[in-house]
């Protein structure tokens, strides 16, 4: 139950939702599906005096563009984008990021744009005040932090959990924000801060309103791995998502892009371990090494009952077998299976 008082309007279009935003000056939330934003009100960890429904906004359908990149509208529902023909023939890996995001109920009713601007979580964040924390964390304005209790003030170490985010940054794709000067469009990795405080470089008249993906070249293969303890329903341990470009052979990578989720503030890129398999033969001994880098590299926050050496051997463990994954889905096309 939401204990207090907010106004309600529904946009016809984007332009009208970017202008109530605006108007408002930080007392307006956007709602798409709310399946963030409605847990995060009843936390009263905002709490908005207007909601400005986006629910009468049809989306496009998923399309391929001359490029043939692919554009998907932000207010796509999960469900349509991991039972899309085309995005499952075109960007297969998206389709599996949106598959995993919780259960059917939570996929019918959360959008692409709403899960990757979904906030950050930690456990004393994410719960009534009450009866345990009374004083507000530095998320909420107050002058402290449960978990971390010698961090200072401009630091908050929670997880930004968002399986789609990474499969995204990984498939190099980017962003269309409108705003109240127009459009402008960034990397989907550019959109993430970092810190947080303030996890996303959006402010609070943005909307996003497309996700667009260039078209995959001859000889690119992926890899996705969600880490959970029921295998599904809940926010992941961590996310991998794995991106290759392999040469004629089929064996030597000219191009990768790692990237991990659900255990930093905003997913992380190992650059260093990425470029560790450039130019090299991809066998057992090379991917062992770069997953087991970036393990050190990536620097997991302990979050949700998971320490931090769990967590550094999820990610080296299942980065190897996503990579191999990603190897054998190159040879099994090229062979035709």
């Amino acid at each position: 139950m939401i204990l207090f008082d907010f106004d309600y309007e529904r946009a016809d279009t984007l332009e009208q939702a970017v202008a109530l935003l605006a108007r408002l000056q930080g007392d307006a939330r956007a709602l798409a599906g709310g399946t963030d934003l409605l847990p995060g009100m009843r936390m009263e960890n905002i709490r908005p005096g207007l909601l400005v429904s986006l629910s009468g906004i049809e989306p496009e359908a998923p399309q391929v563009l001359a490029d043939g990149s692919i554009r998907i509208d932000a207010l796509t529902r999960l469900a349509t984008l991991e039972n899309s023909e085309l995005v499952r023939r075109v960007v297969p890996m998206l389709a599996q990021s949106a598959h995993v995001v919780g259960g059917n109920q939570i996929r019918q009713m959360g959008t692409l744009g709403g899960n990757l601007c979904q906030e950050v979580r930690c456990l004393h964040l994410d719960q009534k005040h009450d009866y345990q924390f009374v004083a507000p964390c530095y998320k909420r304005g107050g002058t402290c932090c449960y978990p971390f209790p010698r961090n200072a003030p401009e630091v908050c170490w929670s997880v930004y959990m968002s399986d789609i985010a990474p499969a995204l940054i990984a498939l190099n794709a980017q962003v269309e924000i409108l705003g109240e000067t127009g459009t402008r469009r960034i990397d989907v990795e550019a959109l993430f801060t970092g810190n947080g405080l303030k996890p996303l470089a959006l402010s609070q008249a943005e909307l996003l309103r497309a996700v667009l993906i260039p078209a995959a070249a001859p000889g690119f293969t992926w890899g996705f791995h969600k880490s959970t303890v029921r295998g599904g329903l809940e926010f992941g341990m961590a996310v991998l998502a794995v991106a290759l470009q392999l040469a004629e052979d089929g064996r030597t990578c000219t191009d990768a892009r790692i990237v991990v989720g659900a255990v930093r503030e905003g997913p992380v890129r190992p650059v260093a371990a990425e470029r560790s398999l450039i130019g090299k033969t991809l066998d057992e001994e090379r991917m062992e090494q770069a997953a087991a880098d970036t393990s050190r590299v990536v620097n997991p926050l302990p979050h949700h009952g998971f320490s931090k050496r769990h967590l550094m051997d999820n990610i080296r463990v299942h980065l190897r077998r996503t990579l191999a994954r990603a190897l054998q889905r190159a040879r099994d096309q090229e062979a035709g299976r």
